[in-house]
């Protein structure tokens, strides 16, 4: 036979033999073994190479699917075992070059369009080549021969995703084979010899496809088709391969003398020649941006080409400053660079704008020039004294230059303008100081704002002038450019707000530290300004004077409130030039005021910007003179203090009474202020003041206090949906009414004391309005610099302000009254209760009873029983839809009413109008959810019913009388079937309402104590007798749903009867008789009550937990009875028997058969497990021969509903306090025989190999039965045995653990459940766990608990299940002892992924908020755990560096947000305090450059932010 195989060489060679037979035999030969060839492998090797060599040279012609087949067969041959077996064994095989050399060339054809083959079987044939150390030669000892394959894959790699607007996805195995070819080439391009090879390889092949590849990676738009490999792990690492190359390439340190040559001047160009015949690279930067400034052949390619340009110049910069700029040298290198790649993006060198340049490019222009200063501005390139002492100014001028250029090409539209300027103010202020008029104008004074981010920038700048010019203490000089540009002429009449808020604050935040000559200055040169320019021609009609005037009274304004005031510590000769200052304005004031008064101002357009300005400055003057008074006893008033203040304010609030005088929006706000002034100047003098002349001042206080108010306008309010951004420029006509709003509820607690009657209940009226209006979802989404006025009220109400003014709160609740009265006819509420329309004087001259009770208390007792009438005649009242939707409304607003801030009677009035709303309205039959509008009542109620009030209730109604009236209301509706959808959830959540009600209202009653058991008889008998119960045997099936309601509202509210009463015994015997009498009434009526509905199926499966809770509540009952009467009895008779036992054991029986076996509601669930305790107690009670059955059947039915296929994580975790309370009570009294059972189940569901064979969650029932287990208290013989058997339950957890580890799906199903088993084990066990090794298994199976995961909150719970255990290990001193290594990797590990998660992202990479607290829980996590080691320190004194160090490498790898980086940061503070004065020398001079100054960074925050603050808390501690 081997004679028959050895002439297959033969027939390969042979040109007769067709190429299909070939391939055949090609095929045959490399399988078989009964093939015998010399070098058989090499032969088939070189054979297959030579067809394919040949078929390319069109040397001969070979069929296209044959040449497929050989791409294939030497595919195959590549990765085939036995390639791999025969290399190992070091044999060796040769690869022709030409194989190389084709597959480059495939790579090429498919990056213009042309496939001649599969291009996934050429890549699979390359990454089998690369990854066999022996066949890589052939391209490793060619470095050209990578070179072009690499640059083929690139461009492969950029066409692919070019093809953005296609369907179909990226190949993942492109990207997969060029970052393996990426990497094999750093590795040999670090091993090049001759640098200068290196880089006019990369220049000349890879740069320019290298940076277009990365571009388009960092701009792509990811679909949900792009394979998440490669958006989430393959950019990343290419992008950071991609820079390493050209880094390492282009910026080498031989190198550097080439860039020094090229862009230093040298006194000597052919010295310079000369020296660079003989080595080095000759022109550098020319070369590189000669590839990086590719010109494209469309207009598509142009805009591509630019883009690519703009985003690798930056880019480029900051590989040349991390190369060669980190010390103190080559700094004008780096300068010279960054002035050549400035020039590169189209501008000349003095610059200028070249004429190709498009003007569409200026975004991205601005941004590279961005960025390269701020890379300047980091590295610290530009010295302003060495540049003028040493450099002849050489950085200046071009920074002087580009400003121009900036300025000579305005952007205004581009917030990248506004950056770059702010980044030149930044180096040096001196560099835009020339244009100081220009910049002021542009950004400032005549800005026009079109878009968010353009304001945000253009304020940013403005702060930063305003920031540099306040440290440099030249505020003074900028405020005189300012005026300069204020008071020129405008090119627009109407000027932007020169006082934004965030500008506002950076001015307010300057002048407090600004000296105060400097703010006297300032406020100088603005009143001169006004008094020289403005104010005499501020009538003429040709300027814009009047709106001049107005911005600079603002400016004064704004300079005046925000400096420091004058304080006794204040110099006598700053208070001499304020008293001086002050003076001159007012002046100015007066002169202002006299003009008004004389009438000299004319008619005209600028009459109301006169009357503003004269306004507000007299309102600036009396605020600051009388805050200089009241702080700086030095300060003398101009004048008499009191007079002079005084006038100005009645001046200027008798411009009113001037005639024809019309004030404008602003100028009414201002007199309001003024007003406001007057008030607060009366509270300060009003300790000095006599009784007689407070008394005397109050009626003109009181018109004080209403002309603020205005009520006339206050009842407007409400009906407006104005904004306003609460500054003093933008009120108008339009935002008036909520400036206005907003003045009185800011100082309601100054006005409201002077307010009548009728004013507090305007006011509380349109809070009310307001707040229903709030509700409307548009009123909800406003930013937090704008204000409505439904959104005041809604802020006022969360303050609590109104709770703090009696009048006022008491005004709105009953506005609040009268709003839901008002709902309902006139004539409706007549016959239903006339009273609540009456006063109480009516109602107590009506009443000739007792005489002892107050008015109100009489008219309350009116009230209640005239609803307790309407309730017992049935009598309705009907409201439609549109009422409805009011209604709910009212709802809203009384559930945020503060109850425990509300009078008795205001209390009692509100809750007995609920009461009547809930037993007397009804809704038509066009209302949908008149049965939620019902609950909605009661839910209302409920909360009342817990305040501290609450007890005044019952002293208008007895309790049993509304319990009566509540249970009469209900079983009339649903005797008229007005209740629907019995078995929805919209009934049980109504049925919910209703039990929360009567369980509040029956605690009240007990709570209160007086005539307790009689009002609980009497209700109780009510329960008893009502003819639901009488109805139940007659229970026809036409009447089924008018029943069905009946009998569970019967049955919910006996039950919560019976819930209270069993909480009340035990606490009197006296009591506990009468309480027992109540308990076997109930439950004697429950009982046949619950079987009519179990057996004629009165209770849909939603309402089957309903059924289970009331049967668990009669067994409760009956229990806690009997065991009260046998306690009473004598020893002997000490038997507790329950008659009804055993229709509870068919019960018990039912729900066993009904537990497990199909999905069941999780209230269902719940109510079932605990029925399931109740009725074992009361076995064990009642010494049941069956009890070890019991215990076998309910231990493995609960294991059989938790292994469930259809029971999901959520609902375990929602079951496992039913399930703890029940195995409390299976364990409480076990013996040995009955926890061998349980032992022995769990044993046998944690088998491991249930995880792969789809069963997890039978081992997710086990590993919770376990979990709960550990937490339960059991017998001491139990305990043993427990605690003796845990480590063989570590060690199988543990291989669960790694299992379930390796399958992402069951992250969240079971690897988090079983490390949370862990930690409680641990926990628990810290007692009886005495070997170390088992804890030291834990720590190495966290190894394997991913931390990869797609959703924030999967990765959020594993993490905070590695913590929980990793905190619970600590606890064991031996452990940590062994195993600090291990433990602090473990800790790293959770360290760097919350580092890597929380890293500053792209806007398309980030997440929504809920991400965001996820990560910010887990930041919060891991500085928990630096508090606590740090705690302990004594374990971890040696490690406290190494934390360190781990922790600042990590951090030097990216950027963090800033609330994780300051939790993080807070953590590893208190290592820090940890670690001595040898461990930071340590750190200094082991940590490598970059990672050092990072630690640098963070020792000197430690140092000045932490270690002083805790110093001084040490210093006061004991």
């Amino acid at each position: 036979m081997a004679a028959i195989y050895s002439g297959i060489h033969l027939k390969l060679k042979n040109p007769r033999t067709p190429w299909p037979d070939k391939l055949k035999l090609a095929r045959f030969a490399w399988i078989s073994t009964q093939c015998l060839l010399t070098n058989k492998e090499q032969v088939l090797f070189d054979w297959t190479s030579h067809a394919l060599a040949c078929f390319y040279n069109k040397k001969v012609e070979v069929p296209l699917e044959v040449v497929e087949g050989l791409w294939t067969y030497l595919d195959d041959i590549l990765h085939s075992k036995k390639l791999r077996n025969m290399l190992s064994q070091g044999k060796t095989i040769n690869l022709r070059p030409t194989v190389a050399q084709m597959i480059n060339e495939r790579i090429l054809e498919s990056t213009s369009g042309l496939t001649s083959v599969s291009l996934h079987t050429v890549l699979s044939c390359c990454s089998g080549i690369l990854t066999s150390p022996v066949l890589s030669v052939t391209y490793t000892a060619n470095y050209e021969l990578l070179v072009e394959l690499l640059s083929g894959l690139c461009g492969l790699s950029s066409m692919k995703l070019k093809q953005q607007k296609s369907e179909q996805p990226l190949s993942l195995k492109v990207f997969e084979v060029f970052l393996f070819v990426l990497s094999t080439y750093l590795t040999i391009q670090k091993q090049q010899a001759n640098s200068n090879r290196v880089f006019c390889q990369v220049t000349a092949n890879l740069l320019q496809p290298l940076l277009l590849l990365r571009h388009l990676l960092n701009t792509r738009v990811w679909t949900e088709h792009d394979d998440i490999k490669i958006r989430q792990n393959l950019s990343k690492e290419i992008r950071s391969k991609v820079d390493a190359v050209l880094q390492s390439a282009l910026f080498t340190s031989d190198h550097l003398q080439s860039y020094r040559e090229e862009v230093l001047v040298s006194e000597d160009d052919a010295c310079a020649k000369r020296r660079h015949a003989g080595k080095g690279l000759l022109g550098p930067v020319k070369k590189i941006l000669s590839n990086v400034c590719v010109q494209g052949n469309s207009d598509e390619e142009q805009v591509l080409f630019y883009a690519v340009k703009s985003n690798s110049l930056s880019l480029l910069y900051k590989f040349a400053l991390d190369s060669y700029c980190k010390g103190a040298e080559n700094k004008l290198v780096g300068f010279h660079l960054m002035t050549k790649l400035v020039t590169a993006l189209g501008l000349t060198d003095e610059m200028n704008i070249e004429q190709t340049f498009n003007a569409s490019n200026w975004g991205l222009a601005l941004l590279v020039v961005e960025n390269l200063l701020n890379s300047c501005l980091v590295s610290d390139i530009y010295n302003v004294a060495v540049d003028k002492i040493q450099q002849k100014e050489v950085q200046f001028n071009f920074y002087r230059k580009l400003a121009r250029l900036l300025f000579n090409n305005a952007q205004m539209g581009i917030p990248a303008w506004y950056r770059c300027l702010k980044s030149l103010l930044t180096l040096n202020h001196h560099i835009l100081e020339p244009d100081l008029d220009e910049l002021l104008s542009a950004v400032w004074v005549d800005a026009d704002d079109t878009e968010l981010r353009v304001k945000k920038a253009r304020e940013a700048l403005v702060s930063a002038t305003l920031q540099t010019y306040g440290k440099l203490r030249q505020l003074p000089k900028l405020f005189e450019e300012l005026l300069d540009v204020i008071c020129r002429p405008a090119v627009d009449e109407l000027r932007p707000t020169l006082l934004p808020d965030t500008i506002e604050k950076s001015l307010s935040q300057c002048l407090l530290d600004t000296p105060p000559s400097q703010n006297l200055e300032i406020c100088w040169l603005v009143l001169k300004r006004m008094q020289s320019y403005l104010l005499p021609h501020i009538q003429e009609e040709m300027g814009d004077f009047a709106l001049k005037t107005f911005s600079v009274s603002l400016l004064l304004n704004a300079v005046l409130f925000s400096f420091k005031t004058l304080d006794n510590s204040t110099p006598v000769p700053i208070v001499k030039q304020t008293q001086n200052l002050m003076e001159e304005m007012l002046n100015v004031v007066k002169d202002l005021l006299k003009t008004f008064e004389e009438k000299l101002v004319t008619e005209g357009p600028w009459r109301e910007q006169i009357q503003n300005v004269t306004l507000l400055l007299t309102h600036t003057w009396v605020e600051v003179d009388t805050l200089f008074q009241i702080h700086c006893f030095r300060y003398t008033s101009p004048g008499d203090s009191q007079s002079v203040t005084s006038s100005l304010v009645e001046r200027a609030l008798t411009l009113k009474n001037v005639e024809d005088e019309v004030i404008s929006p602003l100028g009414k706000v201002l007199q309001k202020l003024l007003a406001l002034h007057k008030l607060k100047t009366h509270m300060l003098r009003s300790c000095t003041v006599s009784d007689e002349e407070t008394a005397n001042k109050k009626p003109l206080l009181q018109e004080t206090a209403q002309f603020i108010v205005s009520s006339q306008e206050v009842s407007l309010t409400p009906n407006t949906d104005q904004i306003w951004d609460l500054q003093l420029c933008t009120i108008n006509a339009n935002t008036y009414m909520t400036a206005h709003w907003f003045l009185i509820t800011s100082n309601l607690p100054l006005i409201a004391p002077y307010l009548d009657q009728k004013d507090i209940f305007d006011l509380a009226d349109c809070v009310l309005s307001s707040l229903l209006q709030s509700f409307h979802p548009s009123g909800n989404n406003l930013e937090n610099t704008v204000v409505s006025v439904s959104f005041i009220c809604r802020e006022l109400f969360e303050t609590q302000v109104l709770c703090e003014l009696p009048e006022m709160y008491s005004a709105l609740i009953k506005c609040t009254i009268k709003a839901f009265v008002e709902l309902l006819e006139t004539s409706h509420v007549q016959s239903t209760c006339p009273s609540l329309l009456k006063p109480c004087a009516e109602i107590s001259m009506e009443e000739d009873g007792e005489t002892s009770m107050t008015p109100p208390l009489k008219r309350l007792k009116a009230i209640g029983e005239e609803i307790l009438d309407s309730v017992k005649m049935r009598s309705s009242i009907r409201i439609s839809e549109t009422q409805m939707e009011r209604f709910l409304s009212l709802l809203k607003v009384t559930q945020i009413l503060n109850g425990f801030a509300m009078s008795s009677e205001d209390y009692s009035e509100l809750f007995l109008s609920l009461f009547m709303m809930a037993n007397c309205v009804q809704c038509d039959e066009s209302v949908s959810d008149a049965t939620g509008l019902l609950g909605e009542l009661f839910s209302v109620m409920a909360t009342l019913l817990k305040v501290t009030n609450s007890t005044t209730i019952l002293k208008t109604v007895h309790g049993s009388s509304l319990l009566e009236a509540v249970m009469t209301s209900l079983f009339t509706r649903c005797s008229k079937g007005l209740f629907t959808g019995v078995d929805g959830p919209t009934w049980l959540s109504f049925l919910q309402s209703v039990l929360n009600f009567i369980q509040s209202l029956i605690q009240l009653i007990i709570d209160r104590k007086r005539n307790m058991c009689l009002n609980l008889e009497k209700f109780t008998s009510f329960m008893v007798e009502s003819n639901s119960v009488a109805g139940v045997l007659s229970w026809d099936a036409e009447e089924s749903k008018g029943k069905s309601c009946s009998l569970q509202l019967h049955l919910v509210t006996l039950s919560t009867l019976c819930k209270e009463v069993i909480a009340t015994l035990g606490k009197s015997k006296d009591l506990d008789e009468t309480l027992t009498h109540l308990l076997e009434k109930a439950t004697s009526v429950m009982e046949p009550v619950i079987q009519a509905v179990l057996t004629r199926q009165g209770i849909g499966l939603l309402g089957q937990s309903f059924s289970v809770e009331v049967v668990t509540v009669m067994l409760k009952g009956e229990l806690a009875r009997v065991c009260h009467l046998v306690q009473s009895t004598s020893e002997e008779d000490r038997r507790v028997k329950i008659s009804r036992m055993s229709f509870y054991r068919s019960f018990f029986q039912q729900i066993l058969k009904e537990l497990h076996p199909s999905p069941r509601p999780m209230n269902f669930l719940v109510s079932s497990v605990n029925y399931l305790s109740a009725f074992y107690t009361a076995a064990k009670k009642t010494k049941s021969e069956d009890l070890d059955e019991l215990h076998v059947d309910i231990l493995r039915s609960i294991h059989a509903l938790l292994s469930g296929s259809w029971m999901s994580l959520s609902e375990v975790k929602e079951l496992e306090g039913a399930v703890k309370e029940l195995l409390h009570e299976l364990l409480s009294d076990c013996s040995e025989e009955q926890f061998h059972v349980i032992l022995l189940m769990l044993r046998e569901s944690l088998v491991v190999s249930k995880v792969e064979g789809g069963h997890h969650t039978e081992i997710l029932s086990a590993v919770t039965l376990t979990k709960l287990l550990a937490s339960c208290l059991f017998p001491e013989h139990c305990s043993k045995a427990f605690w003796l058997i845990t480590p063989q339950f570590i060690s199988t957890l543990i291989f669960v653990l790694k299992e379930s580890s390796k399958l992402p799906p069951l992250t969240r199903a079971l690897t988090i459940p079983t490390l949370e088993t862990l930690t409680v084990l641990l926990h628990h066990g810290e007692k009886h766990l005495s070997n170390p090794h088992h804890v030291i298994m834990v720590l190495g199976a966290l190894q394997f608990v991913p931390l990869d995961s797609h959703s924030m909150e999967e990765y959020h719970a594993a993490f905070e299940a590695i913590h929980e255990v990793l905190f619970a290990i600590i606890l064991y001193p031996l452990t940590m002892l062994k195993a600090l290594p291990v433990f602090l990797n473990c800790f790293y590990r959770l360290v760097s992924s919350i580092m890597y998660e929380g890293r500053q992202k792209g806007e398309t990479d980030k997440g929504g908020e809920k991400d965001r607290e996820s990560l910010l829980k887990c930041a919060m996590l891991v500085e928990r755990m630096y508090t606590h080691i740090s705690s302990v320190s004594e374990d971890f004194t040696v490690t406290s560096s190494f934390m360190v160090a781990q922790y600042v490498i990590a951090l030097q790898r990216v950027t963090l947000q800033t609330e994780v980086k300051a939790r993080l940061t807070e953590g590893i503070y208190c290592i820090l305090d940890r670690c001595a004065e040898k461990d930071i020398k340590f750190l200094n001079t082991t940590l490598q450059m970059g990672v050092k100054e990072v630690f640098k960074d963070l020792y000197s925050s430690y140092t000045h932010y932490h270690k002083s603050q805790r110093q001084g808390e040490e210093k006061y501690t004991v």
